[in-house]
């Protein structure tokens, strides 16, 4: 068992957020916030409209209770820590939110996105105040998860994401609450003692269908701002809560402390490094979509007579199992995604609850068949590249192959640019929001910094 060595890390985080100015932070890592608020909206948009979502807003506007938050894509206002388990629920909803794999594998603006914006939205700060709660917080809970990250060995066993992330709801409400670096340490100590539990290898062990709470994101963003609004009272929390033998390392399932993870603050801006997905399901499957686009071009459905599937360890036993019957169990079902995007219905455009009844997506996925590469399992567990090498064969004898080990909007390969990202949130938001509305919220938080927070979730909010 790994053990930190005898320094204390909080109280040099909680020095850096109290002490955060956003004039000094580079232009390149300003826009890459403004990448991942403009990605994340767009997910709380259209993650809405998903039974599991509308099921946590049933429940949290029951008996008549509001509030003074707005729910994006929807005309309900709730109070603001329903509105930050609500947030974090729908950012993820889709599978169509942001992700981190250098060191702190993650969807790290499903606990920093909503939460930002509902605390935001009810103390009245200013969209500079909101942005520059974004940047912080992704800084540094992504350094809080470089320092905890398991093994590959202990993630066999354990794995989550969520216990970690909290701290990035943490981070965003301490700095829009302006505490102080006590304050913020107390947050801290209450965060880290009601954390979710590690929970991604029970959620994906093959029991299907999956549970709807996935990586507990909304629980999160609770636990974060009701942290942070109890010490902001006086409410006292451990101080020192990452270092020593019990330090959070252990209390969050990992094997060991890497303080090296928390090097570069303010200096190595993490948040450049942010990852935007294209299609709206596990990234562990974006690979294997992309191959499928490039084999099939020129192929019509009824061409394809087999589809072989070779991927890593962790693709062939989550994403594999029988047909799904609802959304969350599709985002996570690698044959049926595979027949979307060979009938022309690719996950680039969401999710369609009609096609999990549809005849034609069944048969098609029958003709996918996956397996298991050990070959590949290297490379998955030391930088979360996702390798598959696809194998279509058609009616008329032809053998097509194609061996891809990034997924297609990797920071390895370019990632995702703005003018991708501005299409994504209005091919998303539009239908929802109404086309000129869409257009101006999108104006807005691509200058979020001089932007008036209140107007910008009048806008959010669906008609």
């Amino acid at each position: 068992m790994s053990e930190s060595p005898a320094v204390d890390h909080a109280p040099m985080l909680a020095d850096w957020i109290a002490g955060f100015d956003l004039s000094k932070v580079p232009a390149a890592a300003v826009d890459a916030a403004k990448n991942c608020l403009i990605d994340a909206v767009a997910c709380m948009v259209g993650g809405i409209a998903l039974k599991s979502s509308q099921v946590v807003l049933e429940v949290v506007t029951a008996a008549g209770t509001s509030g003074l938050v707005t729910v994006p894509g929807e005309a309900a206002r709730v109070g603001l820590l329903d509105a930050a388990w609500l947030g974090g629920h729908t950012v993820n909803a889709l599978d169509f939110d942001d992700c981190f794999r250098d060191g702190a594998p993650s969807h790290p603006g499903a606990t920093i996105i909503p939460p930002a914006l509902a605390v935001a939205e009810a103390r009245g700060a200013t969209g500079a105040e909101l942005l520059g709660a974004i940047i912080a917080a992704y800084e540094v809970s992504l350094r809080i998860g470089r320092a905890v990250d398991a093994s590959p060995e202990r993630k066999e066993v354990v794995m989550g994401y969520s216990t970690w992330q909290t701290f990035g709801a943490t981070v965003a409400a301490s700095r829009l609450l302006a505490l102080n670096s006590t304050a913020i340490r107390s947050a801290f100590g209450i965060t880290a003692m009601q954390a979710p539990v590690p929970g991604v290898r029970k959620e994906v062990e093959g029991l299907r269908p999956y549970g709807w709470i996935k990586n507990a994101y909304g629980a999160c963003c609770y636990v974060g701002v009701l942290s942070s609004l109890l010490a902001e009272k006086g409410f006292h929390g451990h101080q020192s809560v990452f270092d020593g033998p019990f330090g959070f390392w252990i209390m969050s399932g990992s094997d060991r402390h890497l303080t090296e993870g928390y090097a570069g603050l303010g200096e190595d801006w993490l948040v450049t490094r942010v990852e935007f997905k294209p299609y709206a399901c596990c990234r562990w499957s974006h690979t294997m979509i992309e191959a499928l686009t490039r084999l099939g071009d020129g192929l019509a459905p009824e061409d394809i007579a087999a589809v072989d599937v070779h991927g890593f360890l962790e693709f062939y036993r989550g994403l594999g199992g029988d047909m799904p019957d609802n959304i969350v169990d599709a985002q996570f079902n690698a044959r049926y995604l595979a027949a979307l995007q060979l009938l022309g219905r690719s996950p680039e455009f969401g999710m369609s609850e009609a096609d999990l009844t549809d005849p034609a997506v069944a048969e098609m996925a029958g003709r996918v068949r996956l397996h298991h590469d050990p070959l590949y399992d290297a490379a998955h567990n030391a930088t979360m590249a996702t390798p598959v090498r696809v194998e279509i064969a058609t009616t008329g004898g032809e053998a097509r192959s194609l061996f891809i080990e990034e997924p297609p909007t990797s920071v390895r390969r370019g990632g995702f640019n703005r003018d991708q990202i501005c299409t994504k949130f209005r091919r998303v938001c539009d239908p929802v929001l109404g086309a000129d509305r869409s257009e101006r919220a999108l104006s807005m938080l691509l200058n979020v910094e001089n932007a008036d927070v209140a107007a910008l979730m009048r806008l959010l909010a669906a008609a």
